[in-house]
């Protein structure tokens, strides 16, 4: 069973640049390089050059005509020193640091997003060979895959694909493991390297293709049809929601990437970006009316960090920001275990990530 679907391609795209390489009116081909790191998703001319919907980067409108694409050009055996120029030309987000292990995150914020498990399990292959490229790059000697221990058909396909990759299963429910956890319970001290799924397979797909990051893995969940779409990298949400049927109601609020940790959407125009792997529409009372807060610390008992997150969020929400700051307000690393054990559905992360802009203005 196809575990992904493709999305067709939209009327245009939006894709945010850092410096544009093109101009309006000129036509870009897939794959073409358009800014100092992006590259077009589709073929079309360059309508517009503009700071809409992201005021904070210019981005390129593409309307987009028959897919047209360029050559591209894999390398064979590449050296660590040429991969990095090679991840860095096709605009992967990704830091490659010297290590002794590199462990790819594989689990997902169940039930809203999935979208790791559907890459497993179509492209184990091509994810095994990006940790290959990762570890060599790195000069780590040590691959490791964290997989949610309830996706036993994940385990099972990625272990019958690879004997010299450690598959780890993991308790974790619906949270994922941060960073400094993984890097802790496994690595005990070695030098690591954290990624993820997508990474990996953008990883191969650079190397061993010649394909840069044009294309992502969405869970849209909340449309008439939840599912895992391809999907072209500055497409609109609107036209991503479109592919699984479209809305089933009238929206309250769109939020992109886990609804815990996630941020809302103004807009369902603003277009899937490099760091987008999850779409969630909501309803009215899908997640349950927002109440005041109970001092149950159940947010302080879960936070990975010891913080106290109940502070954070209700000083953030006055606008205590120095509050928020000697309460080790950078330190959160937004992963959501408090908004999930959170009895008053308090928007916890998102009170963490407006304090956090908030002070960030100020320094």
């Amino acid at each position: 069973m196809k575990q992904i679907a493709v999305m067709k391609v939209p009327e245009r795209v939006v894709i945010p640049v850092t410096e544009p390489l093109v101009a309006i009116g000129d036509t870009v081909n897939v794959g073409q390089k358009i800014g100092e790191s992006e590259h077009s998703s589709v073929s079309g001319e360059v309508v517009e050059i503009s700071k809409l919907p992201n005021k904070n980067a210019l981005s390129l409108v593409i309307k987009t005509s028959e897919d047209v694409s360029i050559e591209f050009q894999p390398k064979e055996n590449p050296s660590p020193e040429a991969i990095k120029q090679i991840l860095k030309e096709a605009g992967i987000p990704i830091e490659l640091i010297p290590s002794e292990i590199v462990i790819l995150n594989g689990t997902d914020e169940k039930p809203y997003v999935t979208a790791n498990h559907a890459l497993m399990l179509e492209y184990p292959d091509e994810i095994l060979g990006g940790l290959k490229i990762l570890m060599k790059a790195t000069g780590a000697s040590r691959g490791v895959i964290v997989i949610c221990d309830s996706d036993p058909d994940v385990i099972k396909v990625m272990k019958a694909s690879t004997k010299d990759i450690e598959i780890i299963p993991s308790k974790t429910t619906y949270v994922q493991c941060t960073e400094d956890l993984m890097k802790n319970a496994i690595a005990k001290g070695s030098k690591a390297m954290v990624s993820n799924i997508g990474i990996a397979k953008a990883v191969y797909d650079a190397v061993s293709l010649g394909k840069p990051l044009i294309e992502t893995v969405v869970t849209v969940t909340g449309a008439k049809e939840s599912q895992n779409v391809l999907a072209r990298i500055g497409a609109s949400l609107r036209s991503l929601i479109e592919t699984c049927g479209g809305y089933s109601g009238e929206p309250t609020k769109i939020v992109i990437n886990g609804p815990m940790s996630g941020t809302a959407q103004y807009t369902d125009e603003v277009p899937v970006t490099k760091g987008v792997y999850g779409v969630l529409v909501q309803y009215d009372g899908a997640m349950g009316e927002i109440r005041p807060c109970i001092d149950c610390a159940r947010c302080v008992d879960v936070c990975p960090k010891d913080l106290l997150p109940n502070v954070l969020a209700i000083s953030a929400d006055n606008a205590r920001f120095d509050v928020c700051v000697t309460y080790r307000l950078k330190d959160c690393v937004e992963c959501g275990s408090c908004a999930y054990v959170c009895p008053s559905k308090i928007p916890i992360v998102q009170l963490i990530k407006y304090a956090k802009a908030e002070v960030e203005k100020k320094e």
